[in-house]
Parts: structure tokens; sequence; C-alpha cells
């Protein structure tokens, strides 16, 4: 699978050639166009056993809970008779938490990890909302008050999507960056009927990521808020999950070129609710240098995970096109 799992990406390459910089018009023009967010396209038609599986507005109408119920079951039965889905589970854990101190908790946790994958569904599928408990919520706030740009950063961990919209009622924009197939017309079919679904779903204006580093800088410099996941490859070497990763880092960069705040969140998920946890924000001037930031945020985000590997989301199918393994985890 390649990164159309998720239009998340990082801002971590060099700007394309021809990217404008600071005070240039092709800058001005650039964060003119990104500003105008564009309309999310039509749910395309499919055949209608598909069409109810993918209705968002059919899937709100019955409870979280029994769905999210059936789901379990499902995984279950999948992991005690899909010897398939069983190994690709196990795959999946064991290249997240191979070198950590849970590698002894592989085939425990790669069952986990089967019921995560399909409750995720569930959520997916339904109309987008989220909670977030009060002393995220206050950390948040404050750091939209501060006057300075944002990075949230977040990891492909949980309905991490529904992080995007853990934001105060109000706050007028965010941005977040996008591979070029994201704008693209969805297809008659499972894949193009979830990418109309994070087109609609996803809140904020979209950035297309090549040559994106300057967008980025320049709306951050002005006090705008981006959201970028961390857990993208890149080519800056990263000790992440007890192993090497090339990660890249385009956050701390843009933070400490910008003087951004690094705001660290997650989603949890709890029954059959969603939980953002926010933790506080890491101040780019506190910092030596961008690949100290970078590390700081490698550890986070890091601890976060390991609490609950079973949610995060197989890292070869949202960037690393099987170069995510046990022993490390190479830029494809």
């Amino acid at each position: 699978m390649s990164t159309q799992s998720n239009p998340g990406l990082s801002a971590g390459a060099a700007p394309a050639a021809g990217a404008g910089l600071p005070g240039d018009p092709d800058l001005s023009a650039a964060l003119e166009r990104v500003g105008r967010r564009p309309r999310p396209p039509r749910m395309p038609p499919v055949g209608l056993k598909m069409r109810v599986k993918t209705s968002p507005l059919l899937r709100s109408l019955i409870p979280a809970r029994p769905l999210v119920e059936r789901a379990v079951l499902k995984a279950q039965a999948l992991w005690d008779h899909s010897p398939e889905q069983r190994e690709n589970a196990i795959a999946t854990i064991s290249a997240i938490v191979a070198g950590t101190e849970r590698a002894g908790e592989v085939e425990a946790l790669a069952r986990e990890h089967l019921i995560e994958r399909e409750v995720d569904k569930v959520f997916f599928w339904r109309r987008w909302s989220c909670k977030i408990d009060d002393p995220s919520a206050a950390l948040l706030r404050e750091a939209l008050s501060s006057g300075r740009g944002v990075v949230l950063s977040a990891c492909h961990s949980g309905a991490h999507y529904l992080s995007m919209r853990s934001l105060p009622a109000g706050h007028p924009k965010q941005y977040s960056v996008v591979g070029a197939w994201f704008m693209e017309t969805p297809s008659h079919d499972y894949w193009g009927r979830r990418l109309a679904r994070w087109r609609k779903g996803a809140r904020g204006c979209p950035v297309p990521a090549r040559g994106s580093f300057p967008i980025l800088a320049a709306l951050l410099a002005r006090g705008e808020l981006v959201y970028l996941l961390y857990d993208m490859p890149g080519s800056h070497e990263t000790h992440f999950l007890g192993k090497t990763a090339m990660l890249a880092d385009g956050t701390a960069r843009l933070a400490v070129e910008t003087g951004a705040l690094v705001v660290p969140l997650r989603a949890r998920r709890i029954g059959s609710r969603v939980w953002v946890q926010v933790a506080p924000a890491l101040d780019a001037r506190g910092y030596a240098d961008a690949a100290e930031l970078h590390s700081a945020l490698a550890t986070h985000h890091e601890r976060w995970i390991l609490e609950e590997p079973a949610m995060m989301t197989d890292p070869n199918g949202f960037g690393w096109d099987g170069g995510a393994g046990p022993q490390h985890w190479s830029r494809p």
C-alpha cells in the first residue's frame, strides 16, 4: 500500500526547483492559492452493498457502541481463522515494537492491533467527531493564543484523522500537507469513496507536498496553524522505537526557522469514543537546533506509541512501502 492510505505528509523535503522564497511573488501567489479550501467532491456512486458500507450518513444513524462490538468480534474471528491476517498483524507489530521494552509482547499486541484496525473503520465511516479532555483543551488554547505559529505534531496512531478536528470552536483556519493524489478525482470504487470521505472530513486547507517548505514557513511566520505527521519517511537518521529510522524532519526545521510552537497530540480510543490528548508545547526557541528538537519529538511520540502500540497503523501502509521492519525503518 502506498502513501494513499493517508493524506498527511511531512514537509521534510527541500523546496522544489522554482519554489518561492519569502517576499517573492510566486510565494505570495502560492499562499493565496492554499488559503482557499477546495470544495470537497461528491461521494462517487457505487453498488448498493458498498454504498451502505461506506455511507457516513447511514453509519452515523447507528450508535457507535454496537458497531464497535461487532468490529471486535470480526477481528477476533480473523485472528482465529485467517493465517494471512494474523501474520500481517504480527509483522506490523514486530516492525513497531522490535528493539523496545515491549518486544516480548508481539503476539498479544498483534491480536489487539487487528481489533483496533477493524474498530477504526467504524470511526472513519461515521460522522467525524472526537472528545478532548479539559487539560488538553487548555493546553491547546494556550498555544493558539500565543500569537506565534503552531505546528500540531501527530503520528499515525489511533484515529489520528480525528485529531485534526480538536480545535476550539471559532479557530479560523489550519493547514495540512497532502500528496498530489489527494486532489485527484475519486474513482468509483472503495478507494474512491475513501478518498472522498477524507476530503469531506478533513478540516482546513490542503497544501501540496511538493515545494511546501517555504509555503509552510511563511504561514507559520505569520502565526498560522499547521498540522504535520511526524512518522513519515525522510533523510534524518533518528533513534525511534528502538531502532534507526530515516524520518522527515520538516516539523523541527520549520519550527526552528520560524520560532513556532510544536504541540504534540494523539487520538486514543476509549470504548466507543475517540479522545484527543494534547501535550505541553515544545518551544523551538528552547532548543539548540532543529536536530535537538527533532530528537525531543521522537522521544515524546515514541513514549506515547509504546503505551498503546496496537493502535498504530502499519507503517508500510502510510509511506514506508516495505521499508519499515523490525531492524530499521529505511526510506523507500
